[in-house]
């Protein structure tokens, strides 16, 4: 890498809550592949074209495995844990992945439609009751996401405040200090450790009850990769739909012709659901890589051992791939974007979002058609320097 300072902090701060750092537009256009300093001190590249980015997250050159190894860059100041299945390579993540997937699949997440139904309207029914403005990141775009994958993992959602508050420190990147991540990392795997035992002797119908009393040998996990794949699927599970349902609302009242092309189009949803993911991807961008080899990226050459950031939300605003990439419209085919991923970490609950998102935001506009914002877009606070971002509040009234 090169000894020039690099102009650029990671992650980016935005100027709009739902829109991408500015920057990337430019980098996409002039600099594909720029140099940024990591809120650690360490450097990274930056891939912010859509080929790029596929390449980064789905090429064996490219590694997770590889930030376990001593002196390697850190987007946070600690060093991540070997159970954590965000640590893994295949072939160990693929087996780790095959025990789950059957959990996140079409048919078990349509199983879930009627009750993801029902906590959709109870939440519905409490922000009527409640008064105005409403919140709507803590009173609906939170704890339905939060709730489903309580149950559906087998975490308590009574907790909820605890493990909010441990979310809250693993996601921020420079809120807090490397002894405060650590201490929450310590809590939650305590917590869990806990939950564990306890499913062992009485276990229910949910998922670390089925992982905790598995009987083959072949493929069951590790107490310690019981207990990361518990607190990994606690924060993924929620986190990134909560971000995107609050932004997705935000967008529908910036852009009413797409909201009423949508209630008069039912047939356009799943269209919809995409085009909301690939224009409000969460977050600015995913799990660093480490290069093994040299590997050349949009004419620039990345050498063996380098972090390497691959944006998902710059490659979904990629006009090459996009057309007019900056405009909301439901009716293109946005089926290619990176929002959940690619290669082998892609996201294993992208159906069940799906889901959430198409229950919550049709309900939510079914029951409220006046919905609006109760604050100009400008004052929207997004939770900057975080690996997720997502809107501090959302506050809407009718």
């Amino acid at each position: 890498m090169s000894n020039d300072a690099p102009r650029f902090t990671y992650p980016l701060p935005r100027t709009d809550a739902t829109q991408p750092p500015e920057e990337y537009k430019d980098f996409r256009a002039k600099c594909p592949v720029p140099h940024v300093n990591l809120p650690t001190g360490a450097r990274a590249y930056l891939a912010t074209r859509y080929d790029d980015v596929k390449t980064v997250l789905a090429d064996p050159r490219f590694s997770r495995a590889a930030f376990l190894e001593p002196g390697a860059p850190r987007l946070q100041p600690v060093d991540p844990h070997p159970d954590n299945i965000m640590s893994m390579d295949p072939p160990r993540l693929s087996r780790v992945r095959r025990l789950i997937a059957k959990e996140f699949g079409p048919r078990r997440v349509e199983s879930l439609r009627p009750h993801i139904e029902a906590v959709t309207a109870q939440l519905l029914d409490e922000i009527e009751a409640s008064e105005r403005p409403v919140d709507m990141v803590s009173a609906f775009a939170t704890p339905l996401p939060l709730q489903i994958v309580c149950e559906l993992i087998g975490v308590p959602f009574e907790d909820r405040a605890k493990f909010q508050g441990w979310s809250d420190r693993f996601t921020a990147l420079t809120k807090y200090s490397a002894q405060e991540i650590m201490t929450a990392d310590r809590e939650l795997r305590e917590y869990l450790a806990g939950l564990i035992e306890g499913k062992r002797r009485v276990p229910g119908a949910d998922l670390l009850s089925a992982l905790a009393n598995e009987s083959d040998p072949q493929v069951r996990l590790t107490h310690s990769e019981m207990v990361m794949l518990g607190v990994f699927l606690l924060i993924a599970g929620h986190d990134t739909t909560t971000t995107v349902i609050a932004t997705s609302i935000v967008t529908l009242l910036r852009n009413p012709e797409q909201l009423r092309l949508w209630r008069e189009k039912p047939q356009l949803t799943d269209a919809a659901v995409d085009e909301l993911i690939r224009y409000n991807t969460p977050g600015d961008g995913s799990f660093a890589r480490i290069a093994l080899e040299d590997v050349e990226l949009s004419g620039t050459t990345v050498p063996a051992g380098s972090a390497v950031i691959a944006p998902m939300s710059s490659a979904n605003r990629d006009p090459s791939v996009f057309a007019d990439p900056d405009t909301f419209d439901i009716t293109r085919d946005a089926s290619a974007h990176v929002g959940f991923g690619y290669g082998p970490h892609f996201c294993i609950g992208h159906a069940l979002a799906r889901l959430e998102m198409k229950i919550a935001l049709d309900a939510l506009f079914t029951r409220l058609p006046d919905l609006r914002l109760a604050v100009a877009p400008e004052e929207l606070r997004w939770r900057q320097f975080a690996a997720l971002g997502g809107l501090h509040e959302l506050p809407v009234t009718w």
